[in-house]
């Protein structure tokens, strides 16, 4: 996103008003107010906006906040795009996404974290519309004008087809006991049944975990212990660890490279990630060269006015 701050940059000096905008307003984008309130929240910062905003924060928000009202200004011309469009985002949306976002939230462990972080419910809410509108911006009106051709997905799969590349790898168990002994009863058994990482769980006693390297990811010691090993085959008990230690190897892969079948859906996504890039920027141009913003000129960054 970086062309797009780059962009607005350059619109701070242009942009700037001789008279200043009206209390507790940031910018205006085509008439429509961007409260500093939002400006702070989107920095996280909680500055009053009770009064005008004294000389020192004043200048912190001049030369920290460029890029951030740089963000809300294009979040509001999305909204004005989607507005022409008949597309809102409406409350079963916003619902939607808080609904996701809560879900990783236990009972009032929400409320309760924005509470100490001392955000507004009201205001996270309205930030949570504009990802929304985003989202649905990108969707419904850019993704259209974006198809991605199968000889695209097959052209770069040939120009790039080393970043499919899977390296040999090995899978094995690492297990662990306090006793020799503990470790060789849970290993004979793991190694008798169809699933010995499953078995291994079994024993209280007995400690393990799940590996699966690439081989020079894998240290001297345990490539040592593997060494020669077969499927559910087993390296000596040795010293080591909590006590005792040994390794199961449970698989080999050679390397190989995906084929495009499996790797389509990827590569898909790729393309379209740097398409749909390219078409924002295109808009966005577009869209600032027909509108009118306004800065509050005490948000000026001092190096623009050089």
């Amino acid at each position: 996103m970086r062309y797009i701050f780059a962009l607005l940059l350059a619109l701070f000096l242009a942009a700037c008003q001789d008279d200043p905008l009206e209390r507790g307003v940031a910018a205006k984008v085509n008439g429509r107010p961007i409260e500093l309130k939002i400006l702070e929240y989107a920095q996280g910062l909680k500055i009053s906006t009770s009064s005008a905003v004294p000389g020192e924060a004043m200048a912190r928000l001049r030369e920290e906040y460029g890029e951030t009202l740089a963000g809300l200004i294009v979040e509001e011309l999305v909204f004005q795009e989607l507005a022409k469009r008949g597309i809102e985002v409406g409350e079963a949306d916003l619902k939607k996404a808080e609904t996701a976002v809560r879900s990783g939230y236990p009972g009032r462990t929400f409320e309760d974290t924005l509470q100490e972080e001392g955000l507004d419910l009201d205001v996270w809410r309205e930030r949570l519309r504009a990802r929304v509108a985003l989202d649905m911006f990108m969707a419904r009106v850019l993704r259209p004008r974006v198809p991605i051709a199968s000889w695209e997905v097959q052209q770069y799969y040939k120009e790039h087809s080393q970043e499919f590349v899977q390296p040999a790898r090995v899978r094995f168990v690492k297990v662990e006991s306090k006793t020799a002994e503990s470790l060789r009863k849970a290993l004979d058994a793991a190694k008798a049944a169809p699933d010995p990482a499953g078995m291994l769980t079994v024993f209280e006693d007995v400690v393990m975990g799940i590996q699966a390297l690439s081989g020079d990811a894998i240290t001297p010691k345990v490539r040592d212990a593997l060494k020669g090993l077969q499927p559910g085959q087993v390296s000596p008990v040795a010293q080591g660890g909590m006590g005792f230690q040994a390794y199961m190897l449970l698989e080999r892969t050679e390397s190989r490279v995906d084929g495009l079948v499996q790797v389509y859906p990827l590569v898909e996504k790729r393309l379209l990630e740097v398409t749909l890039a390219r078409e924002f920027s295109l808009w966005l141009t577009s869209s600032l060269d027909s509108s009118v913003i306004e800065i509050n000129p005490g948000l000026i960054p001092e190096k623009a006015k050089q």
